[in-house]
């Protein structure tokens, strides 16, 4: 048969439309970059609920296991969708589009998508996959691709149809199956003179075109192909399965034969039906089950579906279908999806019977379960496509009332219905959360908008006027007026949308199932490997898999209930952690023997690996007394409770209850340190009030702490010696990972005295600035008061600033005041920190951080308002505890505590568990502070706004650089006293009744200048237990060599950026180059020595001091002249 122009026309039109779109998809097709969470059979081929299980099982399974996912490669091909590994390109799997059955989003994770894809063997495996970027991009890219294919098949169907040459027709009865060949009749259609629009839309990411299937000729005649016997595999091409095989069954047209799930079609044979007249009708309706739009009886048209012609009998929808004799279970009512309110395609089937042929002879199909029984005669369920009441745009629809189209609109929008998919996206969201998830999207997805005006943090409105106008471009969507005039991403009002927005997002149930895990943990113990030889390294990976898999569990039970308590101080939190402690004892004392017998082999291994993890394995202690082990979890606990609690007060109460100290002259206005005392020590000047907050504080905290200090590190001393090691400070240095205990304090002993000649510059024009202020108060020639230099301890003298600046006309911007000025909330505090490491190529924060951190005080219960940070080991959750005001210190703060967060994504991201964690614990706390340290340099202040250019010269770079030192070169001597007093009383060298707190003040006043602000006694007071890290038990020398290696860090990143003079100056922001190089030091985690990580970003192997020391250079100049000039004496004893 020739082909008609009108045909010729439909058929070219379509290709023109399209042509350009289907050819990214030939090839290699379209890739993107994304993780295998993992696979699992299900029961059924298309359930959200159950693939939603399936997802979060999948993710749970990964996260147990401590392992990371696979890195894979996605390739969109017009055949198949392909899945490779990324470092190795393996084919793991090529999964042919006719057998994707369903496709959906988890609502949880944005990244996050899956499909079902149906075997050969009638298995329905749910592909699980974590994307790099929004998941939505891939699947509405999975979604066109669909409809190309779709329209590739209406295409090839409509030219056979049309070239199919007439033959006579002839009842035949059903044939047999063994025979090979049967001719059943077929109504062929007529040419019809039909056109389908050309589209022109240009191919774009957010453009998704309908598919153009053009109705095709109503039957004129009648052919009769002749099958061939295939055997189930698709042959010679047939990609969407529909070869005749050797089984004859009289199937009803089911949209389940488009997409193929596994089955071919099938050789049917029917009598003739007498043509009558019909309004014409949608050539596809009958594959899709659609219900048609009127009530009245529809009479039978032959084939009308091109596709399926040998079906020459269609079920009209109005007639009730007859009773099922053979009670299959096809028949039966299908099943309501309370998660999913779109029908499923089938019932749970029964397992059918499957018989194998002998060799010589071709093997049959199975029966395929998606379809009715040969003999029955009740229509198939209605199908849905793998996408019906999917909503791209937000995951689950946003009714559990609304039914999800049907239909073949649902999945293949035809060019009459004049909608686009987003458009009947759309129409499923309300306006408001359509708006800011198409936003989201953008942000996330598609293009990366910089801000123009560097002197800003947000968009303005010109800005976000540009952005909707893209909008409507690229999504033809019309946002409403609202949206223009009060969209501005600057909130000035502190009401939390932004992180209530994030807390909708995450699933409040996705958190470590404590009694699970370790139920999974005992079970786990007991099936630890046979260790027949300590030196077989086959046998110690063995062992490390068992291992990490309970240590994981652990990790994430410990860090959970810890969370719970320092953010609620409650004594059932406080159980629960004893417990917990308890729980894991066991664990702890059956491998760290087993550790330390493998370690005495491996350090012999030629594989670094396995000598470093038995190295780090084998180090530490373990308590095999269950007593001691619930005692010292209680006594640590206490001290958390004391230090949380303790308000200033006139009377001391009972040690588990919240202890006050009151005003003065009102017992109603009480305080407690964080965030009251602190501020008072900063902003108050006066002499006797200070004095009042300092002494009512160490009396209140630090004397409550000392009976139960003691006790506490004697059971840790006692299990350290148990352990092998001397003391507990022995125990400590270890960690470190510098040399012995010997080598370790030379070096930390030989950086403070290289600092120490700038350190006493620096206290000598304090101490005489404070001494003209506070005349006859102190010796104007010995130490400082501690409670008059703007902290509890003396620890940093930064907040005196005012009180000695060098040049009063010449201020330094007030951070402060510019955050209050400029309405700052503490939100935005947050995602201004945030905005640098992005800035560098460093990761965002997760949306578990933003909505499950602490980022405010909380006024219904007690917490822990020391600011720190949390890595919980379980699926992207990552915290901070920081009780945030308005400030400075607290915007510097956030860059520290989120310095931390970083360190642990780029280490979980690339490393194993067994190295995931810092270089050492200074490298931890360094990296937040380096960051910090740009943050607030006078080039990226004046690029935020914050200052203006002309206003810094030399005299602003002097007081710019006495304030940094006030903050971390003041901060040295009181870091290296803390653990230098307790490695004291650790090795019993203090005599703890005439000396424990004389001691404490000698070392400050010897290394550092500062004396206490009363008189003292060492039968009560214990001042150092005033300090957080003491009860908390937290090793202090970390902070000290982190402010080293800051310093370090600093120069080596300004040296990438082409500075190596006046580095207070260096700014990296935006600077991906630079922080490239910076996130390739924190992936190695703890993989290599920290020598080994610090020379890889710095070229330097040791820690030293000179960084620290050019940086401060122009300033100690500065201050032995100043001093000089205005004679103060350097020096204090």
């Amino acid at each position: 048969m020739v082909d008609t122009p009108a045909t010729t026309t439909t058929t070219t039109s379509t290709t023109s439309s399209n042509g350009s779109n289907a050819k990214k998809y030939e090839g290699d097709g379209l890739v993107f970059r994304a993780k295998l969470i993992g696979m699992e059979d299900l029961s059924i081929d298309r359930d959200e609920k159950i693939c939603l299980d399936s997802m979060f099982k999948l993710k749970a399974v990964v996260r147990a296991r401590g392992e990371h996912k696979q890195r894979v490669q996605l390739n969109l091909t017009m055949s198949a969708v392909k899945v490779y590994d990324e470092a190795t390109k393996a084919q793991i799997a090529s999964h042919e589009i006719e057998r994707i059955s369903f496709v959906v989003i988890d609502p949880r994770d944005t990244r996050a998508f899956g499909y079902i894809y149906n075997t050969t063997d009638d298995r329905h495996q749910f592909w699980a996959i974590k994307t790099e970027r929004a998941a939505a991009v891939t699947v509405l890219a999975l979604k066109e691709l669909f409809e190309l294919a779709f329209e590739q098949f209406t295409n090839t169907e409509k030219a056979k149809q049309v070239n199919q040459t007439t033959v006579p027709s002839s009842p035949t009865p059903s044939a047999p199956v063994t025979s090979p060949v049967q001719t059943p009749p077929v109504q062929a259609p007529p040419p019809q003179q039909q056109t389908s629009p050309v589209s022109t839309q240009q191919p774009d990411m957010f453009a998704f075109p309908a598919a153009a299937v053009a109705a095709p000729p109503p039957p004129t005649s009648t052919v009769t192909p002749a099958p061939e016997t295939t055997t189930a595999s698709l042959i010679d091409g047939d990609i969407w399965g529909d070869n005749p095989s050797s089984v004859t069954q009289a199937k009803q047209p089911s949209s389940d034969d488009i997409f193929g799930f596994g089955d071919t079609s099938t050789t049917v044979t029917h009598p003739p039906q007498q043509q009558q007249a019909a309004p014409a009708m949608d050539p596809l309706a009958d594959l899709f089950s659609s219900v048609p739009s009127t009530t009245q009886p529809q009479i039978p048209t032959g084939a009308s579906n091109p596709l399926f012609g040998v079906f020459s009998t269609n079920t009209p929808t109005s007639t009730p279908p007859p009773v099922n004799p053979y009670n299959n279970f096809y028949s039966q009512p299908p099943q309501q999806n309370i998660f999913n309110p779109t029908p499923m395609t089938f019932n749970q089937a029964q397992p059918m019977a499957f018989t194998p042929m002998p060799p010589q002879q071709q093997q049959q199909p199975q029966a395929n379960l998606l379809n009715p029984n040969p003999i029955s005669p009740v229509a198939p369920p209605t199908v849905t496509s793998p996408f019906a009441g999917l909503d791209i745009f937000g995951g689950l629809p946003s009714s559990s009332t609304t039914t999800a189209k049907t239909t073949r609109d649902a999945f293949f929008p035809t060019q009459s219905t004049a909608k686009t998919i987003q458009q009947m996206q759309m129409e499923k969201q309300p306006k408001r959360k359509m708006k800011n998830f198409i936003i989201l999207l953008l942000f996330i997805s598609s293009f990366q908008f910089s801000i123009s005006n560097q002197k800003q943090n947000y968009y303005d409105q010109r800005q976000l006027k540009a952005i909707i106008e893209i909008l409507k471009i690229k999504l033809a969507y019309e946002f409403d007026e609202l949206t223009s005039t009060n969209s501005d991403i600057e909130h000035h009002n502190d009401n939390h949308k932004q992180l209530e927005n994030y807390e909708t997002e995450v699933d409040p149930n996705d958190h470590v199932d404590i009694e699970l895990w370790n139920k999974l943990n005992e079970k786990d113990m007991k099936k630890m490997p046979v260790i027949d030889d300590y030196s077989d390294e086959i046998v110690a990976i063995k062992w490390l898999k068992w291992y990490i898999r309970i240590a994981v569990r652990h990790h994430q039970v410990g860090a959970f209930l810890n969370w719970n308590y320092v953010t609620n101080i409650t004594k059932e939190n406080q159980a629960a952690m004893t417990t917990q402690n308890l729980i894991r004892s066991p664990f702890s004392r059956l491998v760290l023997p087993i550790a330390k017998k493998f370690n005495e082999h491996m350090k012999y291994s030629k594989d670094d690996d396995l000598k470093r993890i038995f190295g780090r394995l084998a180090s530490g202690t373990v308590s095999n007394n269950n007593d001691d082990v619930k005692k010292s979890s209680e006594l640590h606990a206490q001290m958390e409770d004391i230090y949380s609690t303790t308000k200033l007060h006139g009377q001391l109460e009972d040690i588990y209850s919240t202890t006050k100290v009151c005003e003065l002259n009102d017992n109603k206005k009480c305080y407690t340190l964080s965030p009251y005392i602190e501020r008072l020590m900063q902003i108050e000047k006066d002499y006797d009030r200070l004095l009042w907050a300092w002494k009512g504080w160490h009396d209140g905290c630090g004397n409550k702490i000392r009976s139960v200090y003691l006790p506490y590190i004697d059971l840790l001393n006692k299990n350290s010696k148990e352990n092998g090691y001397h003391d507990l400070a022995e125990r400590w240095i270890e960690d470190y990972e510098m040399g012995n205990v010997t080598e370790f304090e030379g070096t930390i002993d030989q950086i403070l005295k290289d600092i120490m000649p700038l350190y006493e510059q620096l206290h000598a024009y304090v101490r005489g600035r404070l001494c003209s202020k506070y005349q006859n108060r102190f010796d104007c020639n010995g130490p400082v008061p501690a409670h008059i230099l703007g902290n509890m301890w003396a620890q940093t003298w930064h907040d005196r600033l005012d009180d000695v600046i060098p040049y009063p006309d010449t201020p330094l911007v007030n951070i402060t005041d510019v955050l209050i000025k400029k309405q700052f909330s503490i939100d935005q505090m947050y995602t201004t920190a945030e905005s640098f490491f992005t800035s560098i190529g460093l990761y965002p924060m997760t949306s578990k951080f933003w909505a499950r951190s602490m980022f405010r005080k909380p006024t219904d219960r007690d917490v822990v308002c020391h600011a720190s940070a949390s890595d919980m080991g379980y699926h992207d959750d990552y915290r901070v505890k920081i009780c945030t005001e308005i400030n400075d210190d607290y915007f510097y703060t956030i860059h520290h505590e989120m310095g931390h967060v970083e360190y642990y994504m780029a280490y979980s991201e690339n490393q194993p568990y067994v190295y995931r964690g810092g270089a050492n614990s200074g490298f931890h706390e360094a990296i937040g502070d380096t960051i910090g340290m740009f943050a607030i340099s006078p080039v990226h202040l004046i690029k935020l706004g914050f200052l203006q250019e002309e206003a810094v010269n030399s005299h602003y770079e002097i007081n710019f650089l006495l304030r940094l030192a006030l903050q971390k070169v003041a901060f040295l001597p009181f870091s290296y006293v803390m653990d230098k007093y307790r490695f004291l009383l650790f090795r019993n060298e203090i005599d703890r009744e005439h000396e424990l707190n004389s001691k404490w003040w000698a070392l400050r006043i010897q290394h550092g200048g500062i004396m206490p602000a009363a008189s003292r006694n060492d039968e009560v007071n214990f001042d150092a237990g005033a300090k957080y890290h003491i009860p908390s038990n937290v090793p202090y020398l970390r902070y000290f060599i982190a402010h080293i290696l800051q310093f370090q860090f600093y120069r080596a990143m300004c040296r990438l950026q082409g500075v190596t003079k006046r580095l207070h100056m260096c700014d990296i922001y935006g600077n991906k180059d630079v922080g490239e190089k910076f996130k390739e030091m924190l992936s190695l985690g703890c993989s290599k020595s920290w020598s080994e990580i610090l020379e890889s970003l710095t070229g330097e192997n040791k820690l030293e001091s000179k960084a620290m020391l050019d940086y401060f250079q122009p300033l100690y100049n500065w201050l032995k002249m100043e001093n000089l000039a205005r004679g103060y004496p350097v020096g204090w004893i």
